[in-house]
């Protein structure tokens, strides 16, 4: 009896159609690769080591449908990129593959994306993608699977063969704990993996070093979050004499012990989200643990380590005003940052922040396409829509005059030329995200 031919499986990572901020000739300088392509082949070979497993991630590739059958489409979108998931669901479906749909938009809103797809997996895919596996195998996947406790040992590292570095950063990325202890209302990260632990500290070092790379990224949402975890990882960090850099709270700059063992364990970058100098409105978010008179100081003791300092500003919180808006770039200056990121307030499906302003009737765009955070789809408190978008624009621009570009530059200090290096090219590359 002859053996059947294994399973064809295709995962594809979607990327939003109208939104071309990260695709120009600078986009290399703007992102690093996401793992998911790389996480969800571990998974499924974990599983089923036999399974042919193919990657696309439409940053890199363009999909041709006809390329090839494949008995399993699996399709993992954000909100931004959802709809052309749909789309591309749709075609796959008409040529007779079976749809299997999962991310964050389709976690939360599973009842619109079983229009599209199959099997929807909402949460985590750890768990419930290997639940699904067997099923289809058997022969009866069921329409919907949550499995959300999610144990750090249970998590593989990705298949680096699935991630494609073509229009991202070259640095490769690495993820110890997903999880964030914050219940920020505009964020789903703590909802996502609530139940979730770290990875054992000695997993991720063993991929760190199976890298063979000098610099990496952590995809942590917050590095510091549990703070004897991270202690014990940078320990085993300073070992490897590798440069580092991650997201954390602004906290962190009133931790001497965290800053003195985050530069001996080679740290060269954090991001904060620092998001509004209008308490008022952090409290309103859930960020309560944001304090803007503190940023400062905070700031100045992070870079005396040595450490450079991103930080990330949401417009169009409820208490913002115009005035203190069109003042981003002057605070920016004021705080020392070496980059600054800014978004507008996107309220996104699932969120607590978007049922209470659908509750409200303030969303005034439902086009998953426009969720990108560069467009307006709600009625801000204090201004127009119009007005916020403008303001947008302005402080993106504003920000990154070449000026004030050569003036973060040379607060670089005690970080060496290869940082400030860093920092011009981080610069310049968000100099055109902001005005694409």
């Amino acid at each position: 009896m002859s053996e059947k031919p294994p399973i064809k499986v295709l995962i594809i990572l979607t990327w939003p159609g109208k939104d071309r901020s990260y695709r120009s000739r600078l986009s290399s300088w703007l992102s690093y690769a996401p793992t998911t392509l790389g996480s969800l082949c571990a998974i499924v070979k974990g599983v089923r080591p036999k399974w042919q497993v193919d990657t696309l991630d439409e940053m890199s590739d363009k999909i041709i449908f006809d390329a090839g059958s494949y008995d399993i489409v699996m399709i993992s979108a954000t909100t931004p990129a959802v709809k052309r998931g749909y789309e591309i669901a749709d075609e796959f479906r008409k040529r007779g593959s079976y749809i299997c749909m999962g991310g964050y938009h389709v976690s939360y809103n599973h009842e619109e994306a079983l229009a599209h797809a199959d099997t929807v997996i909402a949460g985590p895919g750890e768990y419930a993608l290997k639940s699904f596996i067997e099923d289809f195998e058997a022969g009866h996947p069921e329409r919907f699977y949550s499995i959300p406790d999610v144990r750090g040992e249970d998590i593989p590292a990705p298949d680096r063969s699935a991630i494609k570095l073509k229009h991202y950063y070259k640095w490769p990325a690495v993820t110890a704990n997903n999880g964030c202890m914050n219940h920020c209302t505009y964020c789903l990260i703590s909802e996502m993996w609530r139940c979730s632990s770290p990875r054992p500290v000695e997993n991720v070092i063993n991929e760190i070093k199976a890298l063979r790379k000098r610099i990496i990224i952590f995809y942590d949402p917050n590095f510091f979050g549990n703070r004897s975890y991270s202690i014990e990882l940078m320990k085993e960090l300073k070992k490897l004499k590798i440069r580092w850099a991650g997201s954390a709270t602004i906290s962190i700059g009133f931790d001497e012990e965290l800053l003195k063992l985050a530069k001996e364990s080679g740290c060269a970058g954090l991001l904060f989200g620092l998001e509004s100098m209008n308490k008022k409105a952090l409290d309103a978010t859930g960020k309560l643990f944001n304090d803007p008179k503190d940023y400062r100081q905070a700031i100045v003791n992070i870079q005396r380590h040595g450490i450079m300092v991103n930080g990330c500003f949401i417009l169009g919180m409820d208490g913002d005003s115009e005035e203190e808006l069109m003042s981003l770039p002057d605070q920016v200056d004021y705080l020392g940052l070496n980059l600054a990121r800014f978004a507008v307030l996107t309220p996104v499906p699932g969120s607590e922040l978007y049922k209470e302003l659908e509750t409200k009737g303030r969303i005034i765009d439902r086009d998953w396409d426009h969720y990108t955070q560069h467009c307006v789809v709600f009625k801000p408190s204090g201004m127009s829509p119009e007005r916020l978008e403008e303001i947008y624009r302005y402080v993106w621009k504003e920000t990154y005059r070449m000026k004030n570009i050569i003036r973060r530059i040379r607060r670089v200090e005690n970080a060496g030329i290869i940082s400030r290096i860093t920092c011009f090219t981080a610069n310049m590359g968000f100099k055109y995200l902001g005005i694409s």
